[in-house]
């Protein structure tokens, strides 16, 4: 009777490990490696598609991000986020005595990603991954707005993105 039993087990052992390397084969690219799911997740769990994966410990030069911001009470600026490099660092300095309100919208989507004050004479370092976007944002066109709140705004931005959060983490 054990040995029926040990057999069934086996028996299933076998078929069960089977399975998951068939499984395994047919999901896995020309260099054996795993595929990956082209699902980002959001920090409210929603799912987002995106149209492309995201390449490991890539750092796109194509469009740097950065200016100064200065003149009028609010200023807008806008910068493109590739495909594949959603993984971002924005460092934002207030040169103004005054605080000023950052915020930083998908244009797209208009979903505002942060909304920040920024005392006077201060500064602000926003990192994606550190906010609950461990996946990255979305690539597409965003606008990163400093209103002054009546008073003039002056300061300056810089960025980088990646295509993981190690490429943005200095």
């Amino acid at each position: 009777m054990k040995n029926k039993r040990s057999l069934w087990v086996t028996l299933a052992l076998a078929m069960t490990i089977t399975a998951i390397i068939a499984y395994a084969s047919t999901n896995t690219n020309q260099e054996g490696v795993l595929a990956r799911s082209n699902t980002l997740e959001s920090p409210n769990s929603s799912p987002v598609t995106e149209d492309q994966l995201i390449d490991p410990m890539v750092i796109d030069t194509d469009k740097p991000i950065g200016d100064t911001v200065s003149g009028d009470a609010v200023v807008q600026k806008s910068f493109t986020v590739n495909e594949g490099y959603g993984h971002i660092k924005l460092s934002m300095n207030n040169h103004s005595s005054h605080s000023v309100f950052v915020s930083l919208t998908h244009n797209n989507t208009g979903k505002v990603y942060f909304s920040q004050e920024i005392s006077g004479k201060e500064n602000f370092m926003w990192k994606s991954f550190e906010q609950g976007f461990e996946q990255g944002l979305r690539g597409g066109d965003y606008t990163l707005q400093w209103s002054g709140g009546g008073s003039q705004v002056n300061g300056d931005f810089s960025g980088v993105t990646g295509s993981s959060n190690s490429d943005v983490m200095n």
